[in-house]
């Protein structure tokens, strides 16, 4: 019944946000039922550049991920948004952190609406970047900022006041999350352990082909990502590491 009901819903609604929902509720529901239905194993390492950060500093860490396939056979995932989307992650709650001085989860930024076309799994396309394969036993490193951008992050006390700042530190009328982005709304003097979200994980689109079979020539009548037979049977097995970050005073 609850795989019913995911297909289902999945298939009429086309807001990615409002899918991924659909689909880790399915598929957590599904993997409590039957814990066997797994699919291939995927590792995945995490690591930093650097293992501190100060807000001294005029820029955030860089977070990296090593994707390894344990598959026979190459493997695509749709990543846009998602933890395997490192970038799109710090915004989409792609991470998980926790303040291993105080033992509290950090709430993290999430649930960004974007206004954009539809997502199209056209060849040469923007979106043609948010196709990931992978070659089995083959390593792809992805990285990104820890935090806004280039944008020069801000402790917890200040991002909590919900404004932007200019370049002299003043307060800006335009509003911005108050929570953490990456380091962008930590605390000084505190450690942190990051790892990757895994009810994300297991909602990303996921197709036993690469990517090559998937993209089409054409932008006409289906040619959205959502219209590909993607897996939805079940979640491949993710093993993913913490890395250790230490925020300095």
């Amino acid at each position: 019944m609850v795989e019913y009901n995911v297909k289902k819903y999945a298939s009429q609604i086309k807001d990615h946000y409002l899918l991924s929902l659909v689909g880790r509720l399915g598929l957590n529901l599904m993997a409590t039922q039957n814990p066997e239905a797994l699919g291939p194993r995927i590792d995945i390492q995490l690591s930093f550049d650097r293992s501190t950060h100060s807000y001294s500093q005029s820029e955030p860490p860089q977070i990296r991920l090593k994707v390894t396939s344990r598959a026979e056979h190459a493997i695509t995932f749709f990543t846009w948004r998602e933890p395997l989307d490192p970038k799109g992650a710090l915004t989409n709650n792609g991470y998980m952190i926790t303040d291993l001085t105080t033992g509290q989860e950090v709430k993290t930024t999430g649930g960004i609406q974007i206004n954009r076309a539809p997502l199209r799994r056209v060849r040469g396309d923007y979106d043609e970047r948010f196709f990931l394969t992978l070659e089995p036993d083959t390593p792809v490193e992805l990285s990104t900022w820890f935090g806004r951008g280039n944008t020069k992050p801000d402790l917890r006390a200040i991002v909590e006041r919900g404004r932007e700042r200019d370049e002299h530190g003043n307060e800006l009328t335009a509003r911005r999350s108050t929570q953490a982005t990456g380091v962008d709304g930590l605390e000084p003097g505190h450690q942190y352990s990051v790892t990757l979200n895994m009810e994300g994980l297991r909602s990303c689109l996921w197709a036993p082909v690469s990517k090559d079979e998937i993209l089409v020539d054409h932008r006409g009548e289906g040619s959205q990502v959502y219209d590909y037979a993607w897996n939805r049977e079940m979640s491949p097995d993710f093993h993913v590491n913490s890395a250790l970050l230490n925020v300095l005073e």
